[in-house]
């Protein structure tokens, strides 16, 4: 252990007590203001570095433990056994290190150790492993948001899914008490109509025994013989209306019974509401390593967004005038961007603040492109009419190579170094940068003027005709389908960020909307309040967080994404 960093060294060997206001550690002891000026003036120690007590009891509690001096022998360390990771004073080396073939003078190892490659490498990876787990805090900071993101979106569900119920079973009671209500009615009615029946007849009956007392008090026996029997086929029809009111249908006891229909008792039974899930993924996290580096590259660190997060900035409106149909868009490196002209057959390319550099003049149309910086060339599909796709030279300006297409090609992406595309009803294929061994990713009837993106193992390409965003993985594997036409119909371009949200376009609504990496979930961005009118294509550029987004017919704007 050092020294006690407190007190004076050199006036606590001599018994006297002082506190120490400098530290040296070539003497490894404090020293107080009288010591430190003989100390600064000796011919043995006026070379040796000091620092203030103040500064020295700031590092940090195992360093103010290291000491200059073998514990063991109370001798100053001499040399550096490599062999053994440890330094060794004169009687070490003799005891213990005699056989270590690879022993280094103490001196030689310490001599600019501050400004050595391995003290630096340790600073670098220090940087990188903070960023790394500031990386990790963002992203669970995210993961957070987006439960209670979800867990409302949920509970939102829920409550209209009730409501939906409740409505529902309220529409279908009232209807039922509207049928009861009316049977009741029905029935009623018939049986006040046989009442005023019985009524008549009861009121017949009573006028006849009332005629009967009149007659046997003051008829004579000649009209009391005669009235009798008029007054006896009287009572004999009387009893027939009786026995025929008694046979009659609506005699019969009418009651009013329910019985509940079994799908709605189904609910009744239901034990739960539905079930809630927690699904697991891995991690998006992507951390850097310097060992693991073969250039330092500036990457922007990743931070992961819930699409609920995504913000658009700085829009800048483009004018496209002397396009007459566009139906690709790209952000090129130095600010550069560039567009398809479908119907005139150009390629348009704009430098910073959208001023026209160049065009470049193709013997076909020009539906969708993509940029291969490694090679420094674009790659522009030929669309509805060609079966070719031009790989062009933009410093020349001139036509590289021409791919042939046994159908037509539409959207197009990179995979790295291949090409993945949109063939009309064959669905997705694949073809190496020099036009050989195309392949089918995907096989169906693929429709007209479809666009497809690539990210990391996955492909997504999207389908006019039944307005839906599919994404399929890398062994062709079906991931999911996306369809929501209150939010997305026609979708045409479409691109990927950083952290698998999908921009696509919305024709038909006039928008661009986001899809969340797992298809299940939109957001729309963009609208026609922002200018979109018939939009058609647009594009993200991962290394500068910049969305262009291009109507068909002669504008387009450019956003900042955060």
């Amino acid at each position: 252990m050092a020294s006690n960093w407190t007190v004076c060294g050199v006036c606590n060997f001599r018994n006297i007590n002082k506190a120490s206001v400098v530290w040296c550690s070539e003497c490894d002891e404090g020293l107080c203001g009288e010591c430190k000026e003989h100390h600064g003036a000796s011919k043995s120690t006026r070379n040796h570095d000091t620092i203030s007590i103040t500064e020295y009891q700031k590092l940090p509690s195992h360093v103010l433990q290291i000491t200059q001096t073998c514990q063991k022998h109370k001798e100053h360390y001499q040399t550096f056994c490599k062999k053994h990771d440890c330094p060794c004073c004169r009687r070490c080396v003799i005891e213990t290190h005699n056989d270590c073939n690879d022993l280094t003078a103490i001196e030689d190892i310490v001599k600019n150790v501050k400004s050595s490659n391995a003290w630096l490498e340790v600073e670098q990876i220090l940087v990188q492993m903070l960023k790394n787990i500031q990386r990790i805090r963002n992203d669970r900071t995210e993961n957070l948001k987006c439960l209670q993101d979800q867990r409302v979106e949920i509970e939102r569900d829920l409550n209209q899914t009730r409501k939906i119920i409740n409505d529902h079973l309220d529409k279908i009671q009232n209807k039922l008490i509207k049928e009861l209500y009316a049977n009741e009615e029905n029935e009623s009615k018939r049986i006040k109509l046989l009442l005023c029946e019985i009524q008549d007849i009861e009121k017949g009956i009573s006028n006849l025994q009332g005629n009967q007392n009149n007659i046997r008090q003051h008829a004579s026996e000649l009209q009391t013989f005669l009235a009798l029997k008029h007054i006896e086929k009287e009572v004999s029809d009387k009893e027939e209306c009786i026995k025929s009111i008694l046979k009659n249908e609506d005699m019969k006891i009418k009651t009013l019974a329910l019985e509940v229909n079994k799908d709605v008792q189904n609910i009744c039974r239901a034990g739960c509401f539905g079930s809630v899930s927690v699904d697991s993924k891995s991690c998006k996290v992507v951390i850097d390593s310097n060992k693991n580096k073969e250039a330092q590259i500036m990457i922007p660190s990743l931070i992961f967004k819930c699409i609920d997060d995504i913000k658009l900035s700085n829009k800048m409106q483009i004018d496209l005038q002397s396009a007459g149909d566009v139906t690709g868009c790209a952000i090129l490196p130095k600010d550069k961007i560039i567009f398809c002209d479908y119907n005139n057959r150009n390629l348009i390319v704009l430098k910073s603040k959208s001023k026209l550099e160049f065009k470049i003049r193709l013997d076909t149309r020009a539906f969708d492109l993509a940029y291969f910086e490694r090679e420094s060339s674009i790659v522009v599909t030929s669309g509805y009419g060609s079966k070719v796709i031009h790989i062009i030279d933009p410093n020349s300006r001139t036509i590289k190579r021409t791919i042939q297409s046994s159908d037509t090609s539409y959207g197009i992406a990179l995979n790295k170094t291949v090409l993945v595309y949109c063939k009309a009803d064959k669905g997705i294929m694949e073809v190496q940068w020099n036009g050989e061994s195309e392949k089918a990713l995907v096989q169906f009837n693929m429709p007209h003027y479809s666009y497809v993106a690539v990210h990391g193992d996955n492909i997504y390409y999207t389908n006019k005709d039944n307005n839906s965003v599919t994404c399929y993985d890398i062994h062709r594997n079906l991931k999911w389908e996306f369809k929501d036409t209150q939010n997305l119909r026609y979708p045409q371009g479409i691109s990927v960020d950083n952290n698998g949200n999908v921009y696509v376009v919305s024709r038909d609504t006039n928008s661009v909307v986001i899809i969340t990496p797992d298809g299940k979930r939109c957001r729309t961005i963009l609208s026609s309040r922002d200018g979109l009118s018939y939009p058609r294509a647009l594009h993200f550029e991962p290394t500068s967080n910049k969305l262009l987004v291009t109507n068909q017919n002669k504008s387009a704007f450019l956003y900042d994404v955060s």
